[in-house]
């Protein structure tokens, strides 16, 4: 079971203009930072608005989904004390609302998922992928991750003690995903496994990798930040190695006590 990574984008890589990548105006003035933040990154990825229609699917992959929205839709709730009520951060506050809003942008009526499954969200979004290609379901897939950070969040989890050792984080990363090689491949994902039991970096080494050359990511999300699916921005990270020249990459991710995961990417030989 594999895939191919034609193009890998995350937030911080968008240069374009948000007014090319979301020409709809009205679609712009509606959306959150984080809906903002996401979309633009998928639309980069493809290559602009155009490029959303020939998608076989759009799978989406969040631990906190849209944050702000789902605050301030609650905190109108209370404060309008359940009337006249703006339905537009509810409508937003839901986790496939990112998911949604690109299929509009490119009026794409395809398979369109979202996996929320606290840190391991990004990694059942890329087996859902690999699995559709495998089986020959879709040739063209659109995967993606994002969350975003809120004060209040940030004030409730660093009360838990969560940011005594770790920074908080947020993130968009878009992958183009393929069936089969094509012209603009840059990686392929050969496996990705849910471990039963810890590994230490030298075990990672010693079972998954081919050679003393191979490149190993161990807990790298500690880099991005802390939050769900910054193991996203890891394999943005080791796609870019092997285009970089490394043969292979070998993501390992334990995220606070979670059940390890591990994903093999591989150069294009």
């Amino acid at each position: 079971m594999r895939c191919y990574i034609d193009r890998v984008t995350t937030n911080s890589d968008v240069v374009t203009d948000i007014k090319q990548l979301i020409p709809d105006a009205g679609m712009r003035r509606r959306m959150s930072r984080v809906i903002k933040m996401a979309v633009t990154t998928a639309v980069e990825t493809l290559g602009g608005v155009e490029n959303i229609a020939p998608l076989d699917a759009i799978i989406t992959a969040t631990g906190w989904g849209c944050l702000a929205d789902s605050e301030r839709f609650l905190r109108n709730v209370i404060v309008e004390r359940e009337q006249l009520l703006n339905p537009t951060p509810f409508i937003q506050s839901t986790f496939n609302t990112v998911g949604g809003q690109i299929a509009l942008l490119g009026h794409n009526h395809c398979y369109n998922v979202t996996y929320v499954n606290r840190s391991h969200s990004f990694e059942d979004a890329l087996l859902d992928a690999m699995m559709r290609t495998t089986d020959g379901e879709n040739r063209n897939i659109l995967l993606g991750a994002f969350d975003e950070q809120t004060p209040s969040q940030h004030r409730i989890m660093e009360r838990m003690g969560l940011y005594r050792c770790q920074n908080d984080g947020e993130g968009a990363v878009f992958a183009k995903v393929t069936a089969e090689r094509t012209e603009q491949s840059i990686a392929q994902v050969t496996a990705i496994e849910f471990l039963t039991n810890s590994l230490t970096e030298e075990q990672c080494r010693e079972r998954y990798t081919t050679d003393e050359k191979c490149a190993v990511l161990y807990n790298n999300y500690t880099k991005y930040g802390l939050y769900p699916t910054s193991s996203a921005q890891s394999f943005a990270q080791a796609v870019k190695m092997v285009c970089e020249g490394s043969t292979e990459v070998v993501i390992y991710n334990e995220y606070f006590g979670a059940t390890p995961t591990l994903i093999k990417v591989q150069c294009i030989g």
